[in-house]
Parts: structure tokens; sequence; C-alpha cells
């Protein structure tokens, strides 16, 4: 099985913690523990028993993640290594070789290159910048064969930060619905929606939905990497099937945890601080914009990133090097996502470490490209 190099996480492995400014993460500024939990939280910490738990997540831990979702329970939930892992485990379950993929991209494309090492047809179907990042329903249903066994979409999205309203998520379903598919979202976005609006779940509005999250992104906790999928107990039990052979169980010390924060009260205050925290800095990324007209931009809807074409006439991928290189500023290339021209901006920082990296990506234009 041959593997197309993950480009996205090659580049940030090789230098995010190499620069004075990431602006490369896409999700919230993490937490440290003792922000996190409450004094009798952490003294509890200290007595969690750190051995194999429950293969396939913690019953608590299940039932918690099943009340986050209608008519759910512990046998719809499947507790997974982050997010990655619980795509990992969809593709390895659900999808055959010469099955069909459709992806809506741009995307976060794990499972993209994941299901064409396994042999599977991907579909790509454009999100349209012209439409706000959404995608034309039109060209999906051309997309659709007797070969097609899912559609996936990354919702919020990675990385425009758009979102469908209620009208398109209704299609989308009936479209899913109409040729029996199942339809995957990965949703680890929900829940950071810039309005306060949390937008429903596919897991509420379909039966065949498959859904991704976790605590990476909205919920601002990425070193727990504590993920979940939710879906039709049959799905779900292939997937437990399936991780017997990756990691067998998550850590008990990143399960205790997560129990702590996906309790309504304690997720609702969580969300409320990453979507303050994202609202200022859009508000500071338009007033930007607008100062620095080489650079225009969707403003995202939800997520911890943007999507910002610019004019200069050069690659994205080069462009990144430079500004790493001469600025010491860590941004994402359109290319990793096929999209040369664009760039992709972390906006979940601290307002002030934001602030600074985008003065030094100014100032860097103007030199450079004035």
């Amino acid at each position: 099985m041959k593997f197309q190099e993950f480009t996205l996480e090659r580049i940030q492995s090789l230098y995010e913690n190499t620069v004075e400014h990431n602006l490369s993460d896409s999700g919230v500024h993490p937490y440290t523990l003792r922000e996190l939990l409450n004094p009798e939280q952490l003294s509890s910490l200290l007595d969690v028993e750190l051995g194999y738990g429950w293969t396939n997540g913690g019953t608590e831990l299940r039932q918690s993640v099943a009340n986050l979702y209608k008519n759910r329970t512990p046998d719809d939930v499947i507790i997974t290594n982050g997010s990655a892992e619980a795509n990992f485990l969809l593709v390895m379950s659900v999808l055959n070789p010469g099955d069909d993929l459709i992806v809506f991209v741009p995307n976060y494309l794990q499972m993209w290159g994941w299901a064409k090492a396994l042999g599977v047809n991907v579909v790509e179907v454009q999100l349209r910048e012209e439409l706000g990042w959404l995608p034309d329903m039109d060209e999906l249903h051309a997309a659709i064969t007797p070969r097609t066994k899912m559609i996936t979409i990354c919702h919020p999205n990675n990385p425009t930060g758009s979102l469908l309203d209620e009208a398109a998520m209704t299609e989308l379903v009936d479209i899913a619905r109409a040729h029996d598919l199942y339809l995957h979202a990965d949703e680890v976005y929900r829940g950071s929606e810039l309005d306060g609006h949390e937008t429903a779940t596919f897991a509420d509005l379909y039966d065949k939905a498959i859904v991704t999250a976790g605590l990476s992104k909205a919920l601002a906790l990425p070193g727990l990497r504590i993920g979940w999928l939710v879906g039709p107990a049959d799905v779900i039990y292939t997937c437990w099937q399936a991780k017997d052979y990756t990691s067998i169980t998550t850590s008990a010390i990143s399960e205790y945890v997560a129990n702590i924060v996906i309790q309504p009260e304690k997720r609702a205050e969580v969300l409320n601080r990453s979507r303050t925290l994202l609202n200022a800095n859009v508000d500071l990324l338009s007033g930007w914009l607008k100062e620095n007209n080489q650079y225009s931009c969707h403003l995202p809807k939800a997520g911890g990133m943007a999507f910002m074409r610019y004019a200069m006439p050069i690659n994205s991928t080069k462009l990144i090097h430079e500004i790493r290189e001469k600025r010491s500023i860590m941004l994402l290339p359109g290319d990793v996502y096929g999209l040369d021209g664009y760039i992709r901006i972390g906006i979940g920082a601290p307002i002030e470490h934001l602030r600074v990296g985008l003065k030094e990506l100014s100032d860097y234009t103007k030199n450079n490209f004035a």
C-alpha cells in the first residue's frame, strides 16, 4: 500500500515549532489542566489508575458523548485517539477498493489520502468561492455513480470556515438518502460558530450519517487526543473491530478529563471561551484586510482559521517558506488543499500573537510586493 505524502501535516511537523509566530494551527489556543479543572478534579486526576480501559471507550464517557446527540446510546459511539484515528477507522471499516467516495474540497485531506491508498476512487466536488465556499448541489448529483458508497464533508469547513444553512443540510441529507449512501461529517469545529448558534449535527438528521468529532478544535484540547465516531451501531461495531488492530485504547487520564469537559455546563463554558477569542480575532483580521489590499477573504463563520486569497505573483508554498524564513511566521499554503493562490492563517491564537503575526505579514508583503 502506497500513501501519498500528507503535505499539510508534513509542513506543520517540520516547521511549526521552529518559528516565533505559529499561525498555521486551525484550532483554538489550548488550555492547561490547571486552567481547565478545579482543585478537586485535579486531585482526583492523581488517583486515576493507569491501566487499560475499554477498547471502544469507557462506558461512562460513551454515554456522555451519546448524550450530545438525539436518540443515541453508547453502542452508537466509539472513543478514539483523536479524530484522526476516528477517520482512519471509518475508511478502514466502511470503504473497499473500487468504491467511490465523494469528497467536498477544499477539505482536510486525511480521508482523501487514506481512501486513495486503499484503492477507493475519490471523486472531488468543489466548494465554490463565489458561493461563499459552499457546494453546487447539481455538481454533487452529477458526481454520484452506482459505485458511490459515501459522501464526506467537513462541517464547519476546514480551511474556509464556511457553513451550510439548514436548507442546504437538509438537501444534502435528502440526496444521500435517495441514493442510500453513507453521509460522513467531520464536525470537529462544531460549537465554534461565531454567532453563538450551534449548527445541527448530521447525526440527528439521517440514520446513515456517521459523525467524527472530538476535543481538539472547538474545545481547545488537542493534547488530550480524544475523538469519537457516532453512527449506526453496526458501523461502530465494525470500527471497534478495526481499532483492535490499531491503538487498542485511549489514555485513561484523557478519558477522565474528557468526561468532565463534555458535560453540558463545562462544554458551554469551554465553547464560550473559544467563540470569544475567535470573534475578537476575526474582527482584528477584518480590519487588517481593509488595510492590506493584496489579500482578500470570505471571513469564516466558524473554526480557528481563515482562507485568504492573495494577489502577489508567487506560488503559495514558496510564499509561506519565504515568510517563515524572513519573518519567522508559519502559515499554510493553499497548495496543500490543491488551491494555489491562497494561504490559511490560524485565528485561534491569543490576540496579541495574531496581531504581531499580521504586522509581520503586512511588512513582508509591502517590502517585497509593493
